[in-house]
């Protein structure tokens, strides 16, 4: 049997943004964009993936329901001081688990590159903004930091909606809410969140 959390204390060692946990290989990190396999005896076997699967649903309904009508699940998971995002699929009609560690410390706004005419936009009263960028590539890590940048030197109610809430902030100037999205969360779905918004009396 695989112990998950050698695989998760080694990815946080190593500075892993990534694990992949397949049917027949050992456990992969991703590590600066190289995948590198963990060290142990035995592949992963089908009956690992089960007791993974097992290990990141803990028993909630709402959830396995989810990936059985779907075949697919996103959620996120703390262990011990960090948080996961946590996609599991199938292939052939086995689990498989892909897991994102989120850093604790976001990085500052002024350090990712983005022109500071992003950052001068969030004075607006009204507009929208749109982050498109292939996946991988920092967009989670770019508005969180927006929003963190928000937080500090406005004064706002701020609301996201997000599946699964990946960092988590904690008001300062301005009041965050976050909610997740998806059965068995805080909201059933992006349509319903972003319609109750209209009556939160966000910024």
């Amino acid at each position: 049997m695989i112990d998950i959390e050698k695989v998760l204390d080694t990815a946080k060692e190593k500075d892993a943004s990534d694990v992949h946990l397949i049917s027949g290989l050992k456990p992969m990190l991703r590590i600066r964009r190289e995948l590198v396999e963990y060290e142990c005896d035995d592949p992963i076997s089908e009956d690992d993936m089960y007791e993974i699967y097992d290990y990141f649903v803990r028993g909630n309904i709402d959830k396995d329901k989810v990936f059985k009508q779907t075949k697919k699940l996103d959620t996120s998971f703390e262990f011990e001081d960090i948080r996961l995002r946590v996609n599991i699929s199938l292939s052939n009609e086995i689990p498989v688990v892909t897991m994102r560690l989120i850093k604790n410390e976001l990085p500052k706004y002024e350090d990712l590159g983005v022109p500071d005419i992003v950052r001068r936009m969030t004075y607006q009263s009204q507009g929208l903004i749109l982050e498109t960028k292939k996946t991988n590539t920092g967009k989670t890590t770019t508005l969180n930091a927006l929003i963190n940048e928000i937080n500090e030197n406005q004064n706002k109610k701020i609301l996201t909606l997000e599946n699964p809430v990946e960092y988590k902030h904690k008001s300062k100037k301005s009041v965050i809410v976050q909610k997740e999205v998806g059965a068995g969360r805080d909201c059933l779905t992006f349509s319903d969140g972003v319609k109750n918004s209209l009556r939160e009396d966000c910024d």
